[in-house]
C-alpha cells in the first residue's frame, strides 16, 4: 500500500511552490518520488479532467519544477497510462491469483465477480469512468488507454480460466473470450450504469453478493457441459 503523503495546496494565482513539498520529494527515493507524482496526478486528472489538467498544474501541485516531472514521464498521456496502470494493477494482481487456484468454474465466476464489481463501484473507479466518458471524443487516447488496462486486463485474466475448464470437460465454452466479456456485462449489470449515473450509491457488501450470485447462476447453467443423448 502507497503510503498518502501530506496535501499540498493548490497552485492558483501568485501560487509560489511548495518548498518543503519539494524538499520532502527531493529527499525521497526515485521509487517514492515516482509513486507520489502518481498520487497527485491522480487526483488532479480527476478534478480537473484530463484535456484541462497539465504537465505545468501537476508539477506545480507537487512544488517541484516541471524537467523533475519530465524526467519520470516524458508526456501527460505517459503519465495518465502510468496512473491507469497503478490503479487496475491493485485489482488485477488479486484476479490472477484467483484465476489459477479456483477449483471449479461456480467458485472462479462468484469470487471473481465479486471482487470485479466491488472495485468497479468504488468512488475513485466511478470517477475514472466518468473522466473517460467525458474525455473520449476529443482524446481518444485516454479511452484506449482506460480499456487496455481496465476491461481488457480483466478479460485476459477470465479467457484463460475458462478455456482450461473448456478443455478439462467441465464445461461448454468454445468461445471463452466473448464468454469472459458477456459474464462480466451481466456481473456489472444496470447497477453499475445507475452508480456512474448518480442516481444511486455504491452498493453494499449485501448487494453485491445478490448482483453477482444471479448472474454466476445463469451463467454457469448456459456452459454447463451436456451429457449425451439418451
Amino acid at each position: 500500500m502507497v503510503t498518502k503523503v501530506a496535501a499540498i495546496p493548490d497552485a492558483g494565482p501568485g501560487h509560489r511552490p511548495d518548498t518543503g513539498a519539494s524538499q520532502r520529494l527531493g529527499r525521497a527515493s526515485p521509487d517514492e518520488r515516482r509513486e507520489h507524482i502518481l498520487s497527485v496526478a491522480s487526483e488532479i486528472f480527476a478534478r480537473e479532467g484530463y484535456g484541462v489538467s497539465s504537465m505545468s498544474s501537476i508539477a506545480a501541485r507537487l512544488g517541484g519544477s516541471k524537467a523533475t516531472l519530465y524526467k519520470y514521464f516524458a508526456s501527460k498521456e505517459e503519465l495518465f497510462h502510468a496512473v491507469m496502470q497503478r490503479k487496475c494493477e491493485a485489482v488485477i494482481g488479486p484476479l490472477e491469483q484467483l484465476a489459477g487456484s479456483s477449483p471449479d468454474p461456480a467458485t472462479l465466476l462468484r469470487e471473481f465477480g465479486k471482487i470485479f464489481l466491488t472495485r468497479l463501484c468504488q468512488p475513485d473507479a466511478i470517477v475514472i469512468h466518468r473522466t473517460v466518458h467525458a474525455e473520449a471524443e476529443r482524446f481518444p487516447e485516454v479511452a484506449r488507454t482506460f480499456f487496455s488496462y481496465g476491461p481488457e486486463a480483466a478479460y485476459a485474466v477470465l479467457t484463460p480460466a475458462l478455456a482450461r475448464f473448456h478443455a478439462e470437460g467441465v464445461i461448454d465454452c468454445p468461445d471463452p473470450r466473448l464468454a469472459a466479456e458477456q459474464f462480466l456485462a451481466m456481473v456489472r449489470g444496470d447497477l453499475h450504469l445507475r452508480v456512474s449515473s448518480g442516481l444511486i450509491p455504491p452498493p453494499d457488501e449485501a448487494e453485491i453478493e445478490r448482483q453477482v450470485s444471479h448472474a454466476v447462476g445463469i451463467f454457469v447453467r448456459g456452459i454447463a457441459r451436456q451429457g449425451p443423448p439418451a
